[in-house]
């Protein structure tokens, strides 16, 4: 710790003595709606690079006098350029146009993409982002108003967006289609939030470029740009916490060159490390983890053509609650029960089974050039991801896993756009993916999903039509995916098989500027997605979701694998119409959604009642398709009755049904209410910042749960044998969905410039009043109560 004083000390130092001069900028950043643009990156050329604060502002302090540039930029917004002389330019109003580009497209990088906007997007980023350090992607990503996660324990976060998740949430790492084993609910996202500058989150099916899956939305994650001059630059961030006794370090060091103009590069690393998390009544045993992750940058770009390479690498290990593991149909009838759950321990570091061992490297090139045909674009991407998952074993087999994958993806996308007139412009392309799924030797086990080669292949078209007030959008795009299986079913007999899936998407937007009344947008768009491999052929126990799972294509009675044409199973086709009402002004922003999807074919895990095998004893799940319905909305406001205080509400409702069976679903998204107000002081000579917030979270019960059917009432049933659903084929589940819950939380931070240098530190409290309480959406929550307090001190050192 002692070390970390003298860098502190050292970094201010320099900053004070690197610059006499006392004069200031600020400024605001805005649209030509007036909507805040928080995150901006704004480039005092020379002088130093900051981002705008929440309420759109930036600063820079200690300025000589003398001419300057600056360069301010915003994804799916054009550059704004100018130059001034200090002291008599001091502030400066900066708006930014639209970018006259494809509305379907996601910004990596100024030179091409940009986000769209006639779709419905939120973006985390600036303080926002920063009140998340020290989170998982997944958890981090539950502030965005519909957005919520579906959990596996304390550790294990996947984004739901509008009561979607895994296969039907396509996420972009950095430009590139993200592709591990995401198909189980409790295989997190293999993504290190700290590479994020920004993260954009779409929730519609707009995104048509980017192929099948985004049924329910896409996520975005974008790192800054690189940057383009000379200087070195960089941030720490280091962060501690109660809960889980949890630390986290991530470090960030950034430059340009002096020689070669336009050249960047970044390297960048995280560390995290957490023992149990605890309930406010019990310890969670074995719920700890370790993560180290690294990433490697560089690029250089001109006026008409640049090249980027990146390089990451995820690694995890993550424990699963040691009281999921059940041994006996008795263990069983009690776990559901039991408080604490079975096995529970003292405060630990140590992992041990039931564990998951996780890796994913990203690799990505890309290339683009502007020229008198249009612009042109290419991206190649590599990606080798490894999942091993262990399970409770007896002797030398319990240090063998029970589950152990290899795949390794190739993609390739290329693109062209070009302006056919002032008013029009064009985008088309084509993307290609190449998967190939092993199963490692060594498991003693019957693979739980097959090997599999996997061939993608889709062009698109997209074309915007910019009028007066009207923004309008179209797009189409057909895709193509084969599939080559090859395994083993229970008896451990081989089995292959060869099959292939197409079909088209099309989407349409528009945005219409209502003047002083703000902005309407629409979006209505089709998507699809064929069944994963998983879905069809997933066999036997699956210990880190504490459940035994069988796909469309095993027999119930025998587990036999059927005949892949003897099946009657269908794509999943989505139809998403979304409407979006947004309003800005100096002292009030209110931003209102509603959303629509109905999936044809919806294929989800239905509980179809208990089983026992040599490995235990496990609520028993089986792949089905049936028709869904979606619906929802969600609400944000913000008052800033003075520059001083500010309040803000945001509320998400959904409801979903099986229109085939006129029934509900299983873990759907409960409504969420959330609250709260800020207090924030600015000084302005010393350059701090002051701010403390404080808001309170309603999370309802789940009353369109289906019916319950407990685990005594199976097992009593099988005794007689009897079928307790024989009669009856409704969805149920095991226990009632857990009462509606309420947290309060509590945030005070407080910055302080020094030069070119910015130190923030932020105290978080959650779950302040340590209520205890389940979600209905973590699969956990039939051993186990929620996480308690938590109490997180972060520290972040720009410079």
């Amino acid at each position: 710790m002692k070390l970390t004083y003298v860098i502190l000390l050292l970094l201010f130092y320099a900053g004070a003595k690197g610059q006499p001069c006392t004069y200031k900028l600020s400024g605001t950043v805005t649209t030509e709606t007036s909507e805040i643009l928080a995150g901006a990156t704004v480039e005092l050329i020379t002088s130093g690079i900051t981002v705008t604060d929440d309420q759109g502002r930036f600063q820079f302090d200690k300025l000589c006098k003398g001419k300057y540039s600056i360069r301010i930029r915003f994804v799916g917004f054009n550059p704004f350029e100018a130059s001034f002389t200090i002291p008599e330019t001091s502030t400066l109003k900066v708006v930014l146009v639209i970018q006259k580009t494809m509305l379907e497209v996601v910004e990596v990088h100024d030179h091409f993409e940009h986000v769209t906007r006639t779709n419905n997007q939120a973006t985390l980023t600036g303080n926002a982002l920063d009140q998340t350090r020290g989170q998982s992607l997944g958890e981090a990503l539950k502030k965005i108003s519909g957005v919520s996660s579906i959990q596996t324990g304390p550790s294990i976060f996947k984004p739901v967006i509008h009561g979607l998740h895994s296969q039907r949430i396509l996420m972009l790492n950095n430009g590139i289609r993200q592709e591990g084993q995401q198909w189980g609910a409790e295989h997190a996202p293999e993504i290190d939030p700290f590479i994020a500058s920004n993260i954009i989150i779409i929730k519609d099916a707009s995104a048509i470029k980017y192929g099948t899956d985004a049924l329910g939305g896409v996520v975005v994650v974008n790192p800054a740009d690189l940057p383009e001059q000379k200087g070195i630059g960089g941030e720490i961030n280091l962060v501690a916490q109660t809960n889980g006794r949890a630390g986290t370090i991530s470090g960030m060091v950034e430059g340009g060159s002096e020689k070669v103009k336009g050249f960047g590069w970044r390297v960048q690393g995280t560390g995290r490390k957490s023992g149990d998390s605890h309930t406010p009544a019990y310890n969670l045993s074995n719920t700890g983890f370790t993560e180290f992750n690294f990433s490697l940058a560089a690029g250089i770009h001109k006026e008409a053509k640049g090249i980027d390479v990146f390089f990451s690498r995820f690694q995890t290990e993550l424990g699963i609650l040691k009281g999921s593991s059940i041994s006996s149909t008795e263990d069983l009838r009690n776990a559901m029960k039991r408080e604490p759950p079975q096995f529970t321990q003292p405060f630990a570091y140590t992992i041990e089974n039931p564990r998951q061992v996780v890796a994913h490297n990203l690799l990505k090139v890309k290339g683009h050039l502007h020229s008198g045909y249009g612009d042109f674009k290419f991206q190649y991407g590599f990606q080798y991801n490894t999942r091993q998952e262990f399970d409770i074993r007896r002797a030398s087999l319990n240090n063998a896993p029970a589950i152990d994958l290899d795949l390794f993806t190739n993609t390739l996308d290329m693109e062209w756009q070009q302006h056919a007139s002032k008013k029009f412009l064009s985008n088309a392309g084509i993307n290609a993916m190449m998967q190939v799924n092993n199963n490692v030797p060594g498991t003693q086990r019957i693979p739980f999903i097959p090997d599999f080669t996997s061939l993608t292949g889709g062009v698109f078209y997209v074309g915007k039509l910019t009028l007066q007030t009207w923004l309008v959008d179209f797009g189409a795009r057909y895709d193509y995916r084969h599939y080559d299986v090859a395994g083993f079913d229970f008896a451990n007999r081989s089995y292959t098989d060869s099959y292939s899936f197409g079909n088209a998407s099309f989407s349409f937007g528009a945005s219409r500027t209502l003047g002083n009344r703000g902005v309407f947008t629409t979006n209505l768009a089709s998507s699809w997605r064929p069944p994963h491999v998983s879905e069809l052929y997933s066999f036997g126990v699956h210990q880190s979701a504490a459940a035994i799972e069988y796909g469309l294509l095993l027999d119930l009675a025998t587990g036999e694998v059927l005949d892949f044409n003897s099946v009657d199973f269908q794509n999943e086709k989505a139809l998403k119409w979304v409407n979006t009402w947004r309003i800005s002004k100096n002292w009030f922003t209110a931003e209102i959604t509603g959303h629509a999807n109905y999936i044809f074919n919806y294929i989800y895990l239905k509980p179809y009642g208990v089983t026992q095998t040599v490995r235990g004893v496990y609520p028993f799940f089986h792949y089905t398709q049936t028709d869904a319905t979606f619906l929802g909305a969600d609400l944000f406001g913000k008052l800033t009755p003075t520059t001083k205080f500010s309040v803000s509400g945001k509320v998400s409702l959904l409801r979903a049904a099986d229109r085939t069976n006129n029934d509900y679903l299983i873990y759907v998204p409960t409504n969420r209410y959330e609250l709260g107000a800020e207090w924030r002081k600015e000084m302005q000579t010393a350059g701090q910042t002051f701010s403390i917030e404080a808001w309170g979270t309603f999370v309802d019960e789940q009353r369109r749960a289906p019916r319950v059917v407990s685990v005594d009432e199976i097992l009593d049933a099988y005794a007689q044998q009897e079928d307790p659903f024989e009669n009856d084929n409704r969805n149920f589940d095991f226990v009632a969905a857990p009462p509606a819950y309420f947290l309060l939380n509590l945030q005070a931070g407080f910055s302080h410039k020094l030069g070119n240098s910015k130190l923030d530190v932020r105290l978080r409290a959650t779950n302040l009043l340590n209520n205890a309480y389940r979600e209905y959406t973590n699969r956990m929550r039939y051993y186990a109560d929620e996480v308690g307090r938590n109490i997180a001190l972060s520290l972040k050192l720009s410079f």
